[in-house]
């Protein structure tokens, strides 16, 4: 059993009984640390502190004051990295490159370099101050600012364990915000604990610790989104309110069990991120004219269709932007509500008291809205209330879950809702994707190759752009953009749903008609215009999908230009 640091410097007569009582006094009523208490009632000095520390932690000690590491070691770490984690290399031992911290804590931390470094890491304990003058001999001034470890020094007694898992939780959300990632992926294996960040729509790998970090991590973000940390079976959803990169961040949390473990998903939302109007949407004229025309419909029910993390949520509140007008009321129903909106009435909903979907649209019916925002619709309950309302003289907007704008009739159809109240109700559907947007710095123009000319419908010789990679971007891309499509009911699409009991038949005749602007047209003529590439255009649409289907539609291409 390790000793408690007091009882350390007790043995070695650095401290007396009473002046360790004095700093425990002193701990009682500030959130202070037993060392700098005692340093800060002259009973203690660093060198003394942090050579107990490290006897306490079983660690080395080195006195990094007048004493400046060999180049080679201090060469294989950048001096940002070097000041971020508060540590420097300082010798090799047996085949592990040791490093040196102001405080026994921060190992959890620096750990994630055995991972950067590819080779073994061991610790030696300095005092804070030693750490910044010697940081300052090899790398120059902190290059990110504010003072270094020689504030204070860190201890481990009951209110230390949970410093260096802060630092690393605050750490995470930094970098998250600075990469533009959506979301964090935490996830634990038999062995190791691994961050991944979600950045325009893409993981990448963003740091693997030991698996000893994960049961601090993440109790401290279960705490911190008021989840229960006894729990271990269920999954939870909760929420943070955090500040990161200047930004004030509404932290989305979902825990869910896993056979190594709780596995967690943290989802980012900027408070402070402007929203977009209809025209930053990315959508062609002709789709923001039908758009435009479409919500400013006195009654009828709108739907916006796509996979989780399309942007759904993204372009209603865009419409609802743009009809946030002195004599509009608006009022939406959420889970959660994502943007706050001045000038609209938004309701969050409490499924665990009854404060459900349904529930809220019906309430809403009694305050007399012009526009009613529905988050989601999930079942029957809640699709035919919406579609009361729209049938009383409310536009209403929501969303489904489905693949294309035509399915999103037969999601209806699938919930119970009566043919007849689908086509009265439904106005259009929207169906959208995000595509990865090319970055404007390092895209190349090349020659469309003859799978690309096939997709894009272009002729031999035609240039198409391509991500290559720089500084700016990730892997040739930075941001996203919307590619629509969408269906305009009209009387005969209406008619064949009051006739057919048979979603097919509505499928089939919506693919017939001009009233489906598909998906790949949209996706096509983006790539066409530089703004994304064809590798993505089939990421997300069902062009040449099926392996045969290329083979044959090559095959045509070739048959059709004898140049090649």
């Amino acid at each position: 059993m390790r000793k408690r640091l007091g009882e350390i410097l007790i043995a070695a007569k650095a401290i007396t009984e009473e002046q360790l009582r004095a700093a425990l006094a002193t701990q009682e009523q500030r959130t202070i640390l037993l060392g700098q208490a005692l340093i800060e009632q002259g009973a203690l000095d660093e060198l003394t502190l942090s050579r107990a520390l490290a006897k306490q932690g079983r660690l080395p000690f080195v006195d990094l004051a007048e004493r400046t590491p060999p180049g080679r070691l201090t060469d294989l770490l950048d001096g940002k990295t070097a000041w971020e984690l508060q540590t420097i290399p300082v010798a090799e031992k047996e085949g592990q490159l040791v490093l040196a911290v102001g405080d026994p804590q921060q190992t959890v931390v620096v750990d994630t370099l055995q991972f950067l470094l590819d080779r073994e890491i061991g610790f030696a304990m300095t005092t804070p101050s030693g750490l910044t003058a010697a940081l300052e001999r090899v790398y120059g001034p902190n290059p990110i600012g504010g003072v270094g470890g020689g504030g204070q020094a860190h201890v481990d007694e009951d209110h230390g364990d949970e410093a260096p898992v802060v630092r690393l939780v605050n750490r995470m959300f930094d970098e998250a915000v600075e990469s533009r990632a959506s979301d964090i992926h935490i996830e634990p294996f038999a062995d190791r604990l691994r961050i991944r960040y979600r950045v325009d729509g893409t993981l990448q790998i963003a740091a693997e610790h030991s698996i000893d970090v994960f049961a601090p991590l993440l109790s401290h973000i279960k705490v911190s989104g008021g989840l229960d940390i006894a729990e271990k079976r269920r999954p939870q959803d909760g929420r943070i309110e955090h500040r990161a990169g200047g930004r004030e961040l509404d932290v989305r949390v979902s825990v869910l069990p896993t056979n190594n473990g709780q596995t967690c998903v943290m989802r980012l939302l900027d408070r402070e991120a402007n929203l977009l109007s209809l025209s930053d949407l990315g959508m062609s004229e002709e789709g923001l004219a039908w758009f435009s025309r479409l919500i400013e419909k006195p009654n009828g029910i709108f739907l916006v269709t796509g996979p989780t993390g399309s942007g759904k949520t993204t372009t209603l509140y865009a419409a609802l932007q743009t009809l946030n007008r002195a004599d509009k009321k608006i009022l939406t129903v959420e889970d959660p509500v994502e943007y706050r909106i001045p000038g609209i009435n938004q309701v969050q909903v409490h499924p665990h008291i009854g404060l459900d979907f349904a529930r809220v649209l019906r309430a809403f019916l009694r305050q007399a809205p012009n526009v009613v925002l529905v988050g989601e619709i999930r079942d029957r309950e809640t699709a035919e209330v919406a579609i009361q309302a729209s049938l009383t003289g409310h536009i209403v907007f929501s969303t489904v879950h489905t693949n294309d704008a035509p399915s999103a009739v037969t999601r209806l159809l699938d919930m119970g809702v009566p043919p007849f109240l689908v086509a009265t109700s439904l106005q259009g559907v929207l169906a959208q994707r995000l595509v990865r947007r090319l970055c404007e710095e390092c895209r190349v123009e090349e020659d469309a190759n003859l799978l690309e000319r096939q997709v894009l419908g272009v002729s031999e010789g035609t240039k198409v752009f391509r991500p290559r990679g720089c500084r700016k971007c990730s892997q040739g891309y930075r941001g996203r953009i919307g590619v629509y499509e969408w269906l305009d009911m009209d009387e005969p699409l209406r008619e064949i749903l009051f006739q057919s009991n048979d979603p097919n038949q509505f499928v089939a005749a919506a693919g017939k008609s001009d009233r489906w602007k598909k998906l790949s047209l949209d996706a096509c003529d983006k790539a066409r215009r530089g703004l994304t590439s064809v590798d993505e255009v089939l990421r997300v649409t069902r062009i040449a999908s099926d392996p045969e289907d290329e083979m044959e539609t090559e095959t045509a291409a070739v048959a059709a230009t004898p140049e090649d």
